[in-house]
């Protein structure tokens, strides 16, 4: 869903954009936010009032939280390496388990099942959370998103710009591309992408 307000974003500039996908942690800790609070709620339905399309679903307020975001994090980072003509299929289908069903995505069962619909073999659930390796690039990526300014998600980090972060019609993200190209900045590049 993100990936195709990327695509949509990026007609027009064939050749001249370049995306590159980096992992911004919601939850970085297990236990950082045990329920859906006020605070998530508002964005939540600020989000569906923004892109109805997208099919935001507003929980209850106390209702359980992920522990962790960490998992779909690896799972896509993984995914991204082995088979990234997947990647857009498999960041929607952790997108619609979170955003739409409400589904806890730091569990193996989901990730898995968000896998299979995308045409990702399950087993590479089991690899992506047994990787050490992800873990590193993680914290990593998150760390180099903060330093940029990024305090959410969706986001998109080009240099020499205030990052764009939240969920915003293509256009804004258009009119910074068309103005960091016609300002001679660096290849845009996506700075974070929503947490899946």
């Amino acid at each position: 869903m993100a990936a195709g307000r990327r695509r949509e974003a990026a007609s027009g500039f064939a050749g001249r954009v370049r995306f590159d996908r980096r992992t911004f942690l919601l939850v970085p800790r297990k236990g950082d936010r045990e329920v859906y609070d006020d605070y998530i709620i508002s964005h939540r339905r600020a989000a569906a009032r923004a892109a109805p399309e997208l099919g935001f679903a507003i929980p209850e307020r106390g209702a359980p939280y992920p522990e962790s975001s960490l998992p779909a994090q690896f799972l896509a980072q993984r995914v991204g390496r082995t088979a990234p003509e997947r990647l857009e299929a498999l960041e929607d289908q952790i997108f619609r388990a979170f955003f739409s069903r409400l589904e806890d995505i730091s569990k193996r069962e989901v990730l898995e099942r968000a896998a299979a619909a995308a045409g990702v073999p399950p087993a590479e659930v089991g690899a992506a959370l047994s990787d050490p390796a992800e873990k590193e690039r993680a914290f990593r990526e998150h760390r180099e998103g903060h330093t940029g300014g990024i305090d959410g998600i969706p986001a998109l980090l080009i240099p020499g710009a205030r990052p764009i972060v939240g969920a915003v019609p293509a256009e804004v993200y258009r009119e910074a591309i068309a103005s960091a190209l016609k300002h001679g900045a660096a290849t845009p590049r996506a700075g974070a992408e929503r947490d899946s």
